[in-house]
């Protein structure tokens, strides 16, 4: 298999999300390989409303309780973890973030915690399946 010095995996606190950290790990493991878990803050659709205080603290909470677990998971299995945090469209924010990182592959869970339509179709992982431009592991 291929070696890829930096891996991005999103996250977001689903269990489909830690089965993408978990072959990342695999991937990584007797390398010295980097992964990035990297988490989207969910910001307003529409134009014109204002990003409170308790929208900020809320995706805060969020961002932690998805962040947390994994990076327990990928310190514990000997892996070399580090976080970020973005804000906006998730499948725009992931695809952006890979190309700024330079990152050499992207191992998305299928199906996390978007809306229903998100949660029925895997929309984020099928974005970025479609507008990556460096391979990526879709798991299930």
């Amino acid at each position: 298999m291929a070696k890829f010095n930096k891996i991005l995996v999103p996250l977001d606190g689903s269990n489909n999300s830690i089965r993408g950290l978990d072959k990342a790990i695999e991937i990584a493991k007797g390398s010295s390989s980097e992964i990035t878990g990297f988490y989207v803050f969910h910001l307003p659709l529409a134009a014109g409303i204002k990003y409170t205080q308790k929208m900020k603290d809320d995706a805060q909470t969020k961002a932690i309780k998805a962040i947390g677990p994994a990076m327990k998971r990928a310190q514990k299995a000997g892996a070399l973890f580090k976080y970020k945090t973005g804000g906006g469209h998730t499948g725009s924010e992931i695809i952006k973030f890979a190309q700024r990182g330079k990152y050499g592959m992207i191992v998305i869970g299928a199906r996390g915690m978007g809306g229903a339509k998100e949660a029925f179709l895997g929309s984020t992982s099928n974005y970025v399946m479609h507008k990556a431009k460096i391979p990526v592991l879709v798991v299930k």
